[in-house]
């Protein structure tokens, strides 16, 4: 190309420069009349314009460059921009087809600029012009496809992350479903040890063989049996949605008091201690679930202590702005084991952790527990000491109803403290779980 084809391909660079302004507005102008076109009506201008002056900047270069290899630089910098733009583009919520007739009014405007330069001087060398026409397709062309290609390659990347969330999803859904299984086979397998042991002690009265002991065994197995029915039938039941709560004024420590003293012939029948700490405590919550997290924890405290006792507290709380009572119920047992412990244990344990750290920086003590898997949580107990499992599963259960944080303090031989926050008032409509 002569030096004064190339002075003619440069004056028209300029030219494009100069009516650049021009240009960007006819283009959002033709992109706002398209109706097949509705993500641009969303950006802004700076938005809207986003990397295209790029893309022109770099085609005006094109035009202007002397030799091959500034004519591939920009053009390979047009071609980038273009990549860019679709990326934009694709986290703006354009389709591949809105997209491409933005292109297709672009190139249109372009064109009819170049048209308008023509016209303007007829002197020009034809020639020239056809070149300058056939770089401008080739840089629409270019721009498209990269264009393109940016979008696939991100649907792709959002496709994969939705296809690993939906294995992590199905890989949890399993795990819970064979954690449920584990509840309820342990549940069977106790009930079947406990009807056996009925079978057993009705065939030994019927033989008269051990009367006194026969019937000691009926009644203890009997009672233990009525109790695991309760207590599958109330995991049951807040399982299926089917609890809700019922909100009314009461005294925690009354109501914490009377449950304490319901309990104390259990605990001397075991040679333990049973002692409470509370004064009247008026709050607003549902007496009734309360009452039943509270022997829930007691009982497991009484069945993994051998020696010493359990303590109860009720007892007024405040973390920064929020109002709230606080449930402690602390045995001298064995406490749990690292090795030993659950999966509900753990994910208390590390709910305690967060949610110490966030009252720290002034957070709200009132986040829910982690939904779990029901599963039968079976603490250390000390020798000859009953319980069928589902108790801590029960109280978590319970303790998201009423939205209550679950706090959880022990060290193997040196006993378990739990600590229920309560919200000390609710909203007057009650929901379900």
């Amino acid at each position: 190309m002569t030096q004064a084809e190339h002075g003619e391909l440069a004056r028209l660079a300029a030219y494009l420069r100069q009516e650049r302004g021009a240009l960007l507005s006819a283009w959002r102008e033709a992109v706002n009349a398209d109706p097949e076109i509705s993500a641009a009506e969303t950006l802004a201008r700076a938005q809207f314009i986003d990397h295209i002056p790029r893309i022109l900047d770099a085609f005006e270069q094109q035009l202007s460059a002397r030799g091959a290899t500034q004519q591939a630089a920009a053009a390979d910098e047009g071609r980038q921009g273009a990549l860019d733009h679709g990326r934009h583009r694709w986290l703006h919520g354009y389709h591949y087809r809105e997209t491409m007739r933005e292109w297709g009014h672009l190139q249109l405007c372009l064109a009819r600029t170049v048209e308008e330069f023509t016209l303007a001087h007829p002197e020009l060398d034809p020639q020239v012009m056809s070149v300058a026409r056939q770089m401008l397709v080739q840089l629409f062309v270019d721009c498209m496809v990269e264009s393109a290609a940016s979008q696939v390659q991100l649907q792709e990347t959002e496709a994969a992350s939705r296809l690993r969330d939906l294995e992590h999803a199905l890989g949890e859904l399993r795990v819970l479903e064979r954690e449920r299984a584990d509840l309820w086979r342990e549940a069977a397998h106790d009930l079947r040890g406990n009807v056996s042991a009925v079978r057993l002690a009705a065939t030994a009265l019927a033989r008269q063989s051990a009367p006194v002991a026969a019937a000691g065994a009926v009644e203890r197995t009997t009672h233990t049996l009525t109790v695991l029915l309760d207590d599958l039938t109330a995991l049951a039941r807040l399982e299926a949605g089917r609890e809700q709560r019922n909100v009314c004024c009461f005294d925690a420590g009354e109501v914490l008091g009377e449950l304490c003293a319901t309990l104390q012939p259990m605990a001397a029948a075991r040679g333990l201690t049973l002692t409470v700490q509370s004064g009247a405590l008026p709050v607003s919550g549902d007496p009734v679930k309360v009452g039943r997290i509270a022997q829930n924890l007691i009982l497991n405290g009484l069945n993994a202590t051998e020696r010493g006792g359990v303590h109860v507290e009720v007892s007024a709380a405040q973390v920064g702005t929020v109002r709230s009572w606080q449930l402690c119920v602390q045995d001298t047992g064995i406490g749990i084991s690292g090795r030993s412990s659950s999966a509900m244990v753990r994910v208390l344990r590390d709910t305690t952790r967060e949610e110490e750290a966030g009252a720290e920086q002034g957070g709200t003590p009132f986040e829910h527990v982690p939904t779990l898997p029901s599963e039968s949580v079976r603490l250390p107990r000390g020798a000859g000491a009953g319980g069928e499992g589902i108790g801590l599963t029960i109280v978590k259960r319970l303790c998201e109803l009423l939205d209550a944080s679950i706090h959880i303090d022990s060290e193997p031989g040196s006993g378990t403290t739990f600590r229920i926050m309560f919200p000390q008032s609710y909203p007057e409509a009650p929901r379900g779980s």
